[in-house]
């Protein structure tokens, strides 16, 4: 019941808290247990709750040890959010030897009675675009349960890829990729003949079928390369081809890889003019989509003006979601901010906060407003007004920010054209480039 309740008010949360939620292949989820779901882990504990939440079953998590301390804090971490503790060798005192043989029979027993569990096989968590070692626990169960019941369990493990993007920002974007589940009936015989190797064998299975969900950078220069040159590429091509933003980087990631073995110069050059033409953006204090197709082909006075309109007629609605919601808004990134420095706890962090401060925040005025009005219109309207004044104001804030770049785009443009249209320039060589070279690796 209670976990019902969490995961209802938490996807509730997910949505609001991400501008875009992209779920592919979602049909390959297997309807029931048993089952082991596995993901990359970028984005601590915001990761299972992406997952959880889309999955009809309820689903049991393995986590690390050191989250669980006193007997309350283990009750509540066990049967309130179905955590099971794994004890890793990195958090135990030195030359003591990690036993995790009763957690093991747990998840037997478990995965026996059908049912669903969701295990990080890196065992880390760490905001990159990379897959680091995969860990054997995960092959070490599965097979594990599989031989209990002789292989006739029909457990499967589903493999599962999150791509962030800004992801410990709020109104970021996230994708999630399901893979083909993996049967782990067909490893009978090779495990009756050689269970070590069939662990080997099995893991670098799950961590090619990990891969092929995920955009991978080998390092962060290559990241922002992916960023820049697909948030170029991508606004070029929408009059022309529907493509999602993940399947743009996954196919600009492999195609990445392809030039650095094949063709390394290419990847130099693109590096050095991207480099240059983003420096340029950042000292004019510009963006790329300002100076895309579809921004330039508009009339930008005609733009400016419409907006404007917009924008003063829309003051009041703004003021209001300001009033109402400024002070529950500012709360959760004050927290995110205190409980750690890393980034991978930030996001995480601020929708669970933020999902408690605004139902705790909510609840006072809606009792307040009723104690002092006893207006009941009035009080039963305070909650979608709230909602839909707060999601107005962020809306305004962002069409005035883009405005005012706009106007200065207006103002250079007037001031100093030839460095404007050097700059259009630059930016129509780079989208050339990556149009040859898409060409190129298609061809290949």
């Amino acid at each position: 019941m209670i976990y019902a309740f969490l995961k209802w008010l938490v996807k509730i949360a997910s949505r609001i808290f991400f501008s875009k939620v992209e779920v592919i292949d979602k049909a390959r989820i297997p309807k029931g247990g048993p089952l082991i779901v596995v993901a990359n882990h970028p984005n601590t504990f915001m990761d299972p709750i992406l997952i959880a939440v889309l999955l009809k079953q309820q689903v049991y998590f393995l986590a690390k040890a050191t989250v669980f301390g006193s007997p309350l804090q283990n009750w509540i971490l066990s049967h309130v959010f179905n955590m099971i503790p794994v004890y890793r060798k990195q958090d135990l005192p030195e030359g003591q030897k990690a036993d995790n043989n009763a957690i093991f029979e747990k998840c037997f027993k478990f995965l026996a009675k059908k049912g669903t569990l969701l295990i990080f096989p890196e065992g880390t968590s760490v905001m990159e675009k990379k897959l680091r070692e995969i860990k054997t626990g995960t092959a070490r169960i599965a097979l594990g349960a599989e031989q209990q019941h002789n292989f006739e369990l029909g457990l499967q493990i589903l493999p599962v890829g999150l791509n962030y993007r800004g992801g410990q920002y709020f109104r970021s974007e996230v994708s999630i990729e399901f893979a083909k589940p993996i049967s782990v009936r067909q490893f009978k015989e090779q495990y009756l003949e050689n269970e070590r190797e069939t662990v080997s064998t099995l893991t670098e299975e799950i961590r090619l079928a990990l891969e092929k969900q995920l955009v991978l950078a080998k390092d962060k220069n290559q990241e922002r390369m992916l960023e820049r040159a697909g948030s170029i590429f991508q606004k070029e091509l929408t009059d022309d081809v529907d493509i999602s933003g993940h399947q743009l980087q996954k196919a600009m990631a492999e195609a990445l890889v392809f030039f650095t073995k094949h063709d390394a110069t290419f990847i130099a050059d693109l590096q050095v003019k991207l480099n240059a033409y983003y420096r340029k953006l950042n000292y004019l204090k510009l963006k790329d989509q300002h100076l895309s197709k579809q921004n330039l082909a508009s009339n930008l006075w005609g733009k400016f003006l419409s907006v404007g309109t917009f924008l003063f007629l829309g003051v009041p609605f703004w003021l209001l979601g300001v009033l109402i919601n400024y002070l529950p808004y500012k709360v959760p990134a004050f927290v995110a901010s205190k409980v750690s420095k890393h980034i991978e706890y930030r996001a995480p962090v601020m929708l669970v906060v933020g999902m408690f401060v605004f139902s705790i925040y909510y609840t006072i005025a809606l009792v307040a407003l009723w104690h002092f009005t006893q207006i009941t219109w009035l009080t039963l309207g305070f909650i979608p007004v709230a909602v839909a004044t707060g999601f107005f104001a962020m809306y305004y804030w962002n069409v005035f920010q883009e405005n005012l770049i706009n106007l200065k785009l207006l103002y250079l443009f007037k001031k100093d054209k030839e460095l404007i249209k050097s700059l259009i320039e630059e930016r129509k060589d780079i989208y050339y480039m990556l149009k040859d070279a898409s060409k190129k690796y298609l061809d290949a």
